[in-house]
């Protein structure tokens, strides 16, 4: 392999820095996701029946245009059977729906609102039979929400349920029949993502052993490599967001497929990018702890080959039928490259040929050795699970009554979008409430300024029905992508398609629908934080005690050889997400200014060191088969009772009391980074000497390296 220092390096793209920043602050965006196929066909849909609309001057048959988006939007994607068996579910409740509660809403609010009320609560538990029962309720119920703001005799609420089981019978014509897409693209994309992110991190790796300064053993204890440190953390953060946000996709979009090909060929190629990533991570500690020893040459041609193969595997898996001919031939370049490098770089990419080389086999048998790890998550404090969905399902129903109490009791116009606002921002959650909300506020008065907008520019029916289309094909392109740019499409959409029906008033119902929205959203929160509220939220220091009791875990896992590699491998995962969540939550509250007062600036040091800590780990993993047991068993024992003594200083416990001062607090927070960094100085010294080092008694962190 020739050498390539002298090739420049290209940073990722501004996308990929903007994801990384948003899934550091709990919200999604998924640039990868952008389905411009799915977009136009339901345009089409929607286009074709608020044209026959406009045409036939029968405003009923707008309707039938809401029936056929709401249907592509309930499009679970995946084996035809189950899109049929989704999408149809939701064209019969919602024609149950529509028509039942129009008749409804005609015998005033005292029949209509415990009707609603039943109604939601029945849809709101569909939760309990997976994701795409949980998107057919949601829908059924804003079906409900926004019939009963048209209160119609029997004959017109039955005309109006056939003009919207004809809208779904439609749009189920052109899903399944007249236009198909790759049913399991939206799973290829997530899976190609993490590649995509992987070969990221491998620039940023590259430019570091390229132009970086060699480190050394006594800066590990400082903090001179801030922005390096910040830069490792967020890739690894993002990678392995990427890399469960996969592992939902492959899952659902696979339902029922447990042993069908597509689902192993995901999953292997899954599992092969999450052993990739512990390459690197391996890698990237070992950089930063060598000294100049080390020819970064070598690591630098490495880190470029390695590259262009993720690349190549990004776009290869998102191909129906992939070509990994080149994979195989590069994956033997980089077995060559192993066997003249040597050293741990060698060792590094002699595993990343073997991966690759039974990534490609695995794809192409549809088979693989792949370990199906759960996907992560705590679990709620209550009683079971069906405890949760029915107090979940009442709190919604109690909730959009509330909103259609108060909104029929004002009289406010487009009441509908109040409540059906309710229906998509409240969670099961607070914590996942809040940020739903704020991105349905901020999509709903971005959307709502474009629609009014348009409407002065566009006064017209023919321009605005023109508009219809690229807002319609926007809204379901951009609908997995972030909710926030969902909600900035379908806001115009919406708001252009009611003008249609009351010209010369676009204006004013942009200005309702994002008033309508806030006051939705409002009571969605509030509703969570009144109404059978959470358990109290996991402070931050028992996050943090969390994250070393995990971190410390898994590297008491890796340093005894006879721990079964699926526990290393979950141990592993354990780590990086709860080394996220702590880093997630202290994002939070800086942007809460409570930076001093909870002493963020220590948690960040002692979180670094347990990045670190967990690089360390992941390079005796790579390793552990030429570890010598009785040096091996003797540092996991050595984890097992700093992990104990960790706790205690993490948690702000003394060895008798609890402590009672911020000061104390910040004194056991820099024992602890400095302990845990220690740590790591001798981790990385013992894979290199195979020997131990007595533990330093009573060692205390100099203030200057905290």
């Amino acid at each position: 392999m020739s050498s390539l220092s002298s090739t420049s390096v290209k940073r990722p793209s501004w996308v990929s820095r903007l994801a990384r920043i948003l899934q550091a602050r709990s919200f999604v965006f998924a640039p990868e996701q952008i389905d411009i196929a799915e977009g136009l066909r339901a345009a089409t849909a929607v286009a074709l029946v608020v044209a026959a609309s406009q045409m036939l001057h029968c405003p009923m048959l707008t309707w039938g245009a809401f029936a056929a988006f709401w249907t592509c939007l309930a499009d679970p994607g995946g084996p035809d059977r189950i899109r049929l068996r989704t999408m149809g579910g939701f064209a019969l409740a919602g024609t149950m729906l529509a028509g039942s509660m129009s008749w409804a809403a005609s015998m005033g609010q005292v029949v209509a609102a415990p009707i609603l009320c039943l109604l939601v609560f029945i849809c709101a538990l569909g939760r309990s039979y997976g994701a795409a029962a949980t998107q057919v309720g949601v829908l059924a119920s804003v079906v409900a929400v926004v019939a009963i703001d048209y209160p119609s005799s029997m004959v017109h609420a039955g005309m109006l349920a056939c003009v919207f089981l004809a809208g779904c019978v439609w749009a189920l014509i052109l899903c399944l029949l007249l236009w198909r897409v790759p049913p399991y693209r939206p799973a290829r994309r997530a899976v190609g993502a993490i590649f995509r992110d992987l070969a990221n991190m491998t620039v940023e790796l590259e430019a570091i052993a390229k132009n970086a300064a060699p480190s050394t053993r006594g800066q590990l204890l400082g903090v001179g490599h801030r922005h390096i440190e910040q830069l490792h953390a967020g890739h690894r953060r993002a990678v392995r967001n990427t890399i469960e946000r996969a592992r939902v996709a492959v899952n659902q979009i696979t339902t029922g497929q447990n042993d069908g090909p597509v689902r192993r060929g995901l999953t292997t190629i899954l599992e092969g990018g999450d052993r990739i990533f512990a390459g690197l991570i391996a890698l990237q500690h070992h950089l930063d702890t060598v000294d100049g020893r080390l020819d970064k040459t070598l690591i630098v041609d490495l880190l470029h080959q390695l590259k262009s193969l993720l690349i190549e595997v990004a776009q290869q898996v998102q191909r129906t039928d992939p070509d990994w001919t080149r994979l195989r031939s590069d994956a033997d370049l980089l077995a060559h490259y192993a066997q003249v490098a040597g050293g741990f770089g060698g060792h590094v990419a002699a595993i990343w040929a073997r991966v690759l080389s039974e990534l490609v086999d695995g794809w192409g048998q549809g088979t693989g050795e792949v370990t199906l790890v759960p996907s992560a998550g705590g679990q709620p404090e209550i009683a079971s699970p069906d405890v949760a969905i029915i107090r979940h399902a009442l709190r919604v129903a109690a909730v959009v009554l509330v909103a259609y109490v108060v909104t029929s009791y004002f009289n406010i116009p487009y009441s509908y979008w109040a409540t059906m606002a309710v229906l998509v921002v409240m969670q099961p959650h607070a914590a996942t409430t809040w940020p739903r909300m704020l991105e349905r506020v901020i999509g709903s008065a971005v959307g709502g300024l474009a629609a009014a907008a348009l409407s002065m520019l566009l006064p017209v029916p023919a321009g605005l029905l023109v508009l219809i289309f690229p807002l319609a094909a926007a809204t379901i392109a951009f609908r997995s992508v972030s909710y926030t740019l969902f909600v900035v499409f379908l806001t115009p959409l919406f708001v252009l398609v009611a003008d249609l029906l009351a010209l010369s008033h676009g204006e004013t119902i942009a200005v309702a629908r994002a008033l309508n929205n806030l006051l939705g959203s409002a009571l969605s929160l509030a509703g969570c934080l009144l109404l059978w509220p959470d358990p109290a939220p996991q402070p931050f220091r028992e996050k943090l005690a969390e994250a070393v009791a995990v971190n410390m875990r898994y590297a008491a896992l890796v340093s005894r050889p006879d721990a079964p590699l699926e526990d290393v491998e979950a141990a592993r995962r354990e780590a990086g997400l709860s080394s996220n969540a702590a880093e997630i939550i202290r994002g939070r509250m800086i942007l809460e200014r409570r930076r001093g007062r909870a002493h963020l600036d220590e948690a960040a040091a002692l979180l670094g060191a347990l990045r670190k800590l967990a690089g360390a780990s992941t390079v005796m993993l790579l390793i552990r088969s030429t570890m010598q047991r009785d040096i091996a068993e003797a540092r996991a024992s050595r984890y097992d009772a700093l992990a104990v003594a960790l706790d205690a200083l993490v948690r702000g416990l003394s060895a008798d009391a609890k402590l009672t001062t911020n000061i104390e607090l910040k004194d056991r927070l820099e024992q602890a980074v400095a302990h845990t960094v220690e740590m790591c100085l001798l981790y990385a010294m013992a894979i290199e000497t195979e020997t131990l080092p007595d533990p330093i008694p009573g060692y205390q962190a100099p203030r200057d390296r905290i």
